[in-house]
This record gives C-alpha cells, structure tokens and sequence, in this order.
C-alpha cells in the first residue's frame, strides 16, 4: 500500500512530468479524502512531494531532493497555467537570464497580472512582482527539461528594473546591470516600448542610463520617439531634491551620482 505513491510519482517522472494537481493524483490514484491526503503526506515527508498551496504539488526528483525541489523555472509555466495567471521571470533573475547579473541575485523574481498568495520552497526566495498590464510582446520564452518558460525581453528586463521598484532598489546596481544587459538590447525593440503604455519617466530615465553605461547606439530610435511628444523634466532619482545637470537629449534632472559597479 504504501508504495502506490512512490510507484505513481515515479512513473510521472519517467514521462518527464515534474508536476501535479490534487485532481489529477486523486484520479490516478482513485483515491479521496484522507485516503488520499494520507498518500501525498507521506510523499512529502520522503521528500518526493513539494506542495504550493493545497492543490498544486512539484515532484522532485533524486538528482534534487538533497536541496528540496527542482529549480522554480522548471514548474513555473505548470503552476501559472494552474492558476491561470499571466507571468514572466524579470528583474534582476531575467537580467541573470540574459547574463547581466553581475553577480548571482538572492531570490528569483516573478512578475505577474494580479495578487497571488505567495509560496515558499527551498533554497530560494520567491518574490512576486505586479504588473497590471502585460503583453505576449513583454517575454520570449526558454527552454528547460520540463518544457518552457517565460522571460521577459532585454529591453522590458531594462524597463521593469526601474519600473517595479521591488526589483531593484539601487540605481547604482541597475545601471551594472546595464552595462552587460545593453549588448543584447536591439534599439528597434527598446523604441517599441513605448507603444506598450509604459511610463514615458520610465523611458526616460532608461534611455540616460543606457546612454552612460555606454549603449548610446541603441537609444537613438527611443529618443526620436519621446521627443515626438512632449517630455516633461524628469528626476533621475525620485524622492531626491531637483538640483543637478539638465540633460536636454532625455530631459533628465541629474539629481545623484550613478556609480556602475564594474
């Protein structure tokens, strides 16, 4: 009896499945209730078994039961389905995606459509990042063992760094990013952003920064669009006194000192 589980977990992972809803293990199964609450317990204890919430479990595999659960992006897409909910990897993990990091970040970084509850697993932090508004032309999708997952685009990873505030705090540490992120940025794509209702500050501050850490080839295209519609002066950094340079291409009031660190 009680190698039922072991055996069906084991046999999900021979198809290359590396996840499971309660519905699908209790039809499987053919169990219900506490007979099948007994099952998926025991699978968690042995450590084959990682619940998100009450009804969506990973399976983890030998190769990863030493740290507790199969990297996130492996069941991210399943998991999102599940929840039907619209998302993408950004942030400072997209930039480590797209080999700008610098230097490994802390937690992985998810940016979705609305409120979820968070989850926890180990060895890595979850954040979740909102964003009302998303679109397919936001992400491009990666390959993994379990299938795909989503990432967003250089140039909306550039955007999000300083949009969504959470991702990352330090203009110092966006604009290291920035100096490896800008050589996969293409300037007809960053140009495109600002048909998908992002900020036009935002934008601005985005193409400055690129233009210092040393991608001004890519953002001719960007400021030929801001500068069709009108620009107000921008802070470079918000909360902070207006008192520094005015740059005149990007309207940006260069009110701190920006310090890659690279």
């Amino acid at each position: 009896m009680k190698a039922i589980g072991l055996n069906f977990v084991r046999k999900l992972l021979s198809r290359g499945c590396y996840t499971i809803t309660r519905a699908e293990a209790s039809k499987a199964l053919d169990r219900q209730g506490s007979a099948l609450d007994k099952i998926l317990q025991r699978l968690k204890r042995s450590g084959w078994l990682l619940s998100l919430g009450d009804s969506f479990f990973v399976i983890v595999d030998p190769l990863h039961q030493g740290i507790g659960s199969i990297p996130p992006a492996w069941f991210l897409d399943a998991w999102a389905q599940f929840k039907a909910l619209e998302y993408y990897v950004g942030g400072v993990s997209a930039a480590e995606i797209h080999g700008a990091a610098h230097q490994r970040p802390q937690v992985f970084q998810i940016v979705v459509n609305r409120s979820v509850r968070p989850f926890r697993i180990p060895s890595v932090n979850i954040m979740f990042l909102y964003k009302k508004r998303m679109s397919s032309i936001m992400w491009e999708n990666k390959k993994v063992p379990t299938g795909f997952f989503r990432v967003s685009t250089p140039e909306v990873t550039a955007y999000d760094l300083l949009a969504l505030r959470k991702a990352c705090p330090s203009i110092d540490r966006i604009a290291t990013i920035y100096v490896e992120l800008g050589e996969m940025i293409r300037a007809d794509a960053l140009a495109r952003l600002f048909a998908l209702n992002c900020e036009m500050a935002i934008l601005q501050r985005a193409g400055w920064l690129l233009d210092q850490t040393g991608w001004s080839k890519v953002t001719g295209k960007l400021a030929e669009k801001l500068k069709a519609h009108r620009m107000d002066w921008t802070l470079l950094q918000p909360g902070l006194d207006a008192l520094g340079r005015r740059n005149k291409k990007w309207r940006i009031i260069e009110n701190t000192d920006v310090q890659p660190d690279i």
